[in-house]
């Protein structure tokens, strides 16, 4: 496999032709650790912006964590090591309030717009309990109500709460090794994906995919069925009850009062529908600057930003029985899936979001902790990986104690 020598190609300026990023590779290893903050030139995005006056600096109170050593299913490693292993671009942590590591690696800084893939159905669940609060959005309203584009697919009788909670009956699958025809369909209609065989100008879009998605014959509410075009639907829902287009509003309300720093983006379809599944990009410190004010109850500088009854619905939300009614459960066994966000069902009651290829969120109360993490991963999904880095994440917030 080729090497992609990081320190030979300048940050933001093309690849040379022999790492030159495509649809077809722009997710594989390599490419991706360049194509992971350059998707604006992969693929067509919308600006979310910032606004310079409403911008948070926070403390910096800077410490070498470099050699903690984590101890993980009998192996022993220091940190620095660890995130290299694991294809790290970002590390920031936060504790009580100020910056006390960061780790920077490939063409990531502090102010590279990098992809986070999942991570973004955990910020548009952020947007939609706003909308909830501002009386636009009912969780218990009816899809097809809002959007009688979607009247004989599954959606036609599922609920919001339905959609945010992953408990749709679809026949959808979320199949991440590219075999099954329906996520073929799926990624193509996002524009992320578009295979050489395919005819342009049949080529649907992904609003198309989502009006035609099948149901299946379970009942909704019932069963964890983890599905990215369920998060696609909500921020056509949002775009639809607001009026609005998804990159403008999550910047009015989300983003510019987070008191981001940068402008941020997210992907677009042929079309100019939103990927709010997976497609936005945003800053390392303005990733933190959400997550932190997510773990205070939603609330900074800037005044209550989220309402505060959302976060403690989906950080404290009991009954977990769709979410342990899954085909395979692998991740967080004694947890729980609300509102896009997990629970982990661990000792300190921690609670996170993550994206495929290494995007983790990760908040403990208890510790006044917040950690985010930013990866060029070559697998989308590695439980062993995850495992490891949630004992990163845990031995971080002893060594801060």
């Amino acid at each position: 496999m080729i090497k992609l020598d990081a320190n030979k190609i300048m940050k933001g300026s093309p690849p040379p032709l022999e790492y030159r990023v495509t649809l077809e590779n722009w997710r594989k290893y390599p490419y991706n650790i360049w194509a992971f903050v350059n998707v604006r030139s992969i693929i067509p995005t919308a600006s979310i912006k910032f606004d310079s006056k409403q911008k948070i600096h926070f403390t910096k109170k800077l410490t070498n964590l470099d050699e903690i050593k984590i101890s993980h299913n009998n192996i022993e490693k220091k940190l620095e090591q660890i995130l290299v292993d694991c294809n790290t671009d970002s590390l920031l942590v936060m504790h009580k309030g100020k910056l006390v590591f960061e780790f920077f690696n490939n063409f990531t800084t502090h102010e590279t717009p990098h992809i986070i893939f999942s991570i973004s159905k955990s910020l548009t669940s952020l947007l939609t309990g706003i909308l909830v609060d501002k009386k636009l959005i009912d969780v218990n309203a009816i899809v097809s109500k809002i959007l009688p584009e979607t009247i004989g697919t599954a959606y036609e009788d599922a609920t919001i709460r339905n959609v945010l909670d992953m408990n749709v009956a679809s026949n959808f699958k979320e199949d991440y090794s590219g075999k099954a025809e329906i996520f073929k369909q799926y990624r193509s209609s996002t524009g992320w994906d578009i295979p050489s065989n395919y005819d342009l100008t049949n080529l649907n879009g992904l609003h198309e995919f989502l009006s035609n998605l099948p149901k299946s014959n379970n009942l909704h509410g019932k069963k964890y069925h983890y599905c990215s075009p369920h998060s696609d639907l909500l921020g056509w829902i949002i775009e639809r009850v607001s009026g609005e287009k998804y990159s403008k509003i999550i910047s009015d309300l989300l983003f510019i009062p987070s008191g981001i720093m940068n402008d941020a983006n997210v992907t677009l379809d042929r079309f100019g529908a939103t990927r709010s599944a997976g497609g936005i990009s945003i800053s390392p410190y303005d990733l933190l600057l959400i997550s932190e004010m997510v773990r205070n109850n939603g609330a900074n500088k800037n005044g209550q930003i989220v309402p505060e009854n959302w976060i403690n619905d989906f950080k404290n939300y009991e009954d977990n029985s769709c979410y342990l009614n899954q085909d395979d459960l692998k991740r967080f066994p004694n947890g729980n899936y609300r509102s896009k966000w997990y629970q982990t069902g661990f000792d300190e009651n921690e609670f996170c979001a993550i994206g495929i290829h290494g995007q983790n969120i990760w908040i403990n109360p208890k510790k006044e902790l917040t950690i985010i993490r930013m990866s060029s991963a070559s697998d989308p999904i590695n439980i062993k990986t995850e495992e490891l880095m949630f004992s990163v994440f845990k031995e971080i917030g002893n060594a801060l104690v």
